[in-house]
C-alpha cells in the first residue's frame, strides 16, 4: 500500500482543541519499497529514508472491527522541502456493520480534517496532507477518527523538524 493511496488532500484546516489521548498499539505498516508515491499539491511522496533526525514513522491501531493506519515524514526524509510534513491517514474495516466516520491528523497547533465518510466492512477511507513544519511546532503528529460519536487514535509520530 503506497501513501498516494490516503487521497483526499487538501481538506480543511482548523485550529487545535483539547482532546483526551487514547491508543494502543504502535507497528510499522509501510515497507520501504512499498512508500513510493503521494502526490500532495504536486509534491511526491517517495520511498521511506532510513532512520535520521527527520525519522517521522508510520503506527496503527488495532479496533474492535478494523484498523487505523498513520504515516507522517518530513520532506527532508522524502526528497522534498524540510520546511514541510508529509501524513497519510487510513482506516480499514474488517467487521461489524457500515460506520460514518472522519479522519483527522493532530498537532499541538493545528487540526486537519477530512471529509465525513460511510464505510463498511471490507472497504478503507484514507486522506493525507502536505503542511509546513511550522502547523507542527513541537514536531509531532497523531492520527485521529472519529466514527459515530468515538475518539480513536494511533501513536504519535515524532521527529517531524
Amino acid at each position: 500500500m503506497a501513501l498516494a493511496e490516503f487521497g483526499e488532500f487538501g481538506s480543511r484546516i482548523y485550529h487545535r482543541g483539547a482532546r483526551g489521548n487514547k491508543g494502543d498499539l504502535r507497528v510499522s505498516f509501510f515497507s520501504r519499497n512499498t512508500v513510493r508515491g503521494i502526490a500532495v499539491g504536486g509534491a511526491l511522496l517517495a520511498a521511506m529514508g532510513a532512520t535520521v533526525a527527520y525519522a517521522g514513522g508510520s503506527t496503527s491501531t488495532k479496533l474492535d472491527n478494523g484498523r487505523l493506519y498513520f504515516e507522517a515524514r518530513n520532506g527532508r526524509e522524502i526528497d522534498q522541502s524540510p520546511s514541510k510534513f508529509f501524513t497519510g491517514i487510513k482506516y480499514t474495516k474488517t467487521g461489524g456493520g457500515a460506520v460514518t466516520a472522519q479522519l483527522q491528523v493532530h498537532t499541538d497547533d493545528i487540526v486537519l480534517k477530512g471529509k465525513v465518510r460511510t464505510v463498511k466492512k471490507g472497504h478503507s477511507i484514507k486522506a493525507g496532507w502536505a503542511r509546513p513544519v511550522s502547523d507542527a511546532s513541537d514536531c509531532k503528529a497523531v492520527g485521529v477518527m472519529i466514527a459515530e460519536g468515538n475518539w480513536y487514535e494511533t501513536p504519535w509520530v515524532h521527529h517531524l523538524c
